[in-house]
């Protein structure tokens, strides 16, 4: 009830309506992955479990692919706000960023055909969706909802969270201040995407934060001061 009123003292009816509409349409996505594939899931299906019209569907969502969108930046919110705690501040660079891989590799845990199946088709983790203010408020009902905050958030990406992770390292001499930024970004990023090659590929006696833990240790490894 606390959310709710919060909502609505804050919200128009047709905001909160969008919010609870999109949110509805990735819980039923959410629920049907656990029965079938991601690619085997139709726009009718996910209406019919959704209790929506396609007209609805495509009101909130352009295609069935920008759900793997939307479930990111959700994502992403979440560990933005773990990243915000102190328990994380305190960390090492190197820790940071080996925390970031294993929340990737719990999230693949949890939906391994929702996350593996966004990796092979995405590109980037870009800003194409976008969370309004009160999904946040819906999602999040402990932190601000401000159009500040809001931006903040939406602009939250793997790719910024990395550099900025690797210049501190680098400024805390953690790492070598004469290693290739550019070049080792994106060795991290492809890491991020090699997740479904590895998951599929893999030794059945290896797992997926075993493949990330040996990676980051080599890569750490040459980037030594």
């Amino acid at each position: 009830m606390e959310v709710m009123r919060s909502l609505v003292d804050s919200f128009s009816l047709r905001e909160i309506n969008y919010a609870k509409t999109r949110l509805n349409i990735l819980q039923v996505v959410m629920e049907r992955i656990s029965v079938k594939d991601f690619n085997e899931i139709t726009v009718d299906e996910i209406c019919r479990f959704a209790e929506i019209s396609r007209g609805t569907f495509f009101n909130h969502f352009a295609t069935k692919s920008h759900i793997f969108k939307y479930y990111i930046k959700l994502w992403g919110v979440h560990l933005r706000l773990e990243m915000e705690e102190k328990s994380f501040i305190n960390k090492t660079a190197k820790e940071k960023i080996k925390f970031v891989y294993h929340k990737i590799v719990e999230e693949n845990e949890k939906y391994p055909s929702l996350f593996s199946s966004y990796l092979k088709e995405a590109i980037e983790f870009d800003n194409e969706i976008k969370l309004t203010g009160a999904e946040i408020a819906y999602q999040f009902p402990n932190i601000s909802h401000a159009p500040s905050r809001v931006e903040e958030l939406n602009e939250f990406s793997l790719g910024k969270v990395l550099e900025t992770l690797l210049k501190e390292g680098i400024e805390k001499k953690e790492f070598s201040k004469d290693i290739n930024l550019e070049y080792t970004l994106l060795l991290l990023i492809s890491m991020i995407f090699s997740t479904a090659i590895a998951d599929k590929y893999m030794p059945k006696h290896n797992d997926l934060h075993d493949y990330y833990e040996y990676s980051l240790n080599h890569i750490f490894e040459r980037m030594k001061v």
